[in-house]
């Protein structure tokens, strides 16, 4: 059916709560506190790069398939659903681009006044939409205040840790304050507890992001400090293996969803299956589950290797500011078309792959091969 567990059991949306992606967005404040325009361009480029190549093999698909049958038909629920996960480089690359900004921002100000603007805004975004009627496309400033709260979460983590600081205590009182907000928003404020969009009629909370988006995301981040003592630990005697995972990460992330469309496809196509959450249905979960990762490798693997050739036969120089906020500019515009529509028919996957490609041309700088040197020879 294509349907949403969360939409067929609405009393379980509380476990969507723990969507990980407020948790991204703190790990790469972290990571870009220091990080100029022109020195996140290289990896903000691997990562249009690998989203990039993802659209635009669902473009070629819903081309093919409107050749030949006239509409694209299943192959556009395929691609609307496996592009999906762009959505967030449309707030992660702006962020990116001016990590140093924000992690400067964080040094020098209250985070309690930085995190608390961001909260009030978002909070008086939300009234006028709910409370008055405002068209929904006022609220899309939103969508920035909400994912650079967590953000600028990590940017201070990152200056205070440097410095020393009660770690699990702070996060403790982040957690709790954030968790209480955060329910007192679903039980009084008609807010819902999910951070997908899965219930249909029900409020969203990612298009656009609501103050519940960022309050969540508060908690979340004082639950990574309460645990981050025992997750340096773990990251230290296993650092080979999260290094690899740290790398393989985006390509999972960027591909999961297209593993699951095309298996999907498969079960479309007349694979028969025990009835949904019987036990016939569980006893073939690890079945189901084996194939949607087994297929999600191979593309992870290509992606891998394509990655690693391109490395290590060309370096570019840094590309101009101009060309950087053309990236970015165009990067959030395709991330936001696919987030909203998807390449469901050609114009759209046109149009989203035109995008996407232009922004990986615009941040690849003048490239250089990589030649052995006299001495290294």
């Amino acid at each position: 059916r294509g349907a949403n567990l969360l939409a067929l059991h609405p009393e379980w949306a509380w476990v969507a709560a723990a969507s990980p992606m407020p948790i991204f967005f703190a790990a790469a404040g972290w990571a870009n506190a220091t990080t100029s325009a022109a020195a996140a361009a290289p990896r903000i480029r691997t990562l249009v790069g690998v989203a990039t190549t993802v659209v635009v093999a669902w473009t070629v698909g819903v081309l093919v398939a409107s050749a030949i049958a006239g509409d694209p038909g299943v192959v556009a629920d395929g691609a609307r659903v496996a592009t999906q996960p762009a959505w967030f480089l449309a707030a992660y690359v702006p962020l990116d681009a001016i990590g140093a900004t924000l992690g400067r921002i964080a040094r020098t100000r209250p985070i309690a006044l930085t995190v608390g603007s961001s909260l009030l805004a978002l909070g008086l975004l939300d009234l006028a939409r709910f409370g008055f009627n405002a068209p929904q496309w006022t609220a899309w400033p939103g969508f920035f205040l909400a994912w650079v709260v967590p953000w600028l979460l990590g940017a201070w983590w990152r200056d205070r840790y440097a410095n020393g600081f009660a770690e699990q205590r702070v996060g403790a009182l982040l957690a709790l304050g954030g968790g209480l907000v955060g329910f007192a928003l679903v039980h009084w404020f008609g807010y819902v507890a999910q951070l997908i969009d899965a219930i249909p009629g029900k409020r969203s909370n990612t298009t656009p992001p609501t103050l519940y988006t960022a309050v969540a995301a508060v908690a979340q981040v004082g639950v990574l400090l309460i645990l981050a003592p025992y997750l340096d630990r773990i990251g230290r005697r296993w650092r080979r293996l999260w290094d690899r995972a740290g790398e393989a990460a985006v390509g999972v992330y960027l591909w999961h969803l297209s593993a699951l469309a095309l298996c999907g496809g498969v079960i479309a196509l007349g694979l028969p299956l025990p009835e949904r959450l019987t036990a016939a249905w569980w006893l073939t979960r690890p079945v189901w589950w084996a194939a949607v990762i087994a297929v999600a490798l191979v593309f992870v693997l290509a992606t891998d290797a394509v990655r690693r050739r391109l490395r290590t036969t060309q370096q570019s120089t840094a590309p101009s500011v101009q060309a950087i906020a053309l990236g970015v500019a165009l990067t959030t515009a395709g991330a936001a078309l696919v987030g909203l529509r998807g390449p469901r028919t050609v114009p759209l996957a046109l149009a989203c792959s035109a995008l996407f490609v232009g922004a990986w041309f615009a941040l690849r700088g003048r490239s250089q091969s990589r030649r052995p040197t006299k001495a290294s020879s």
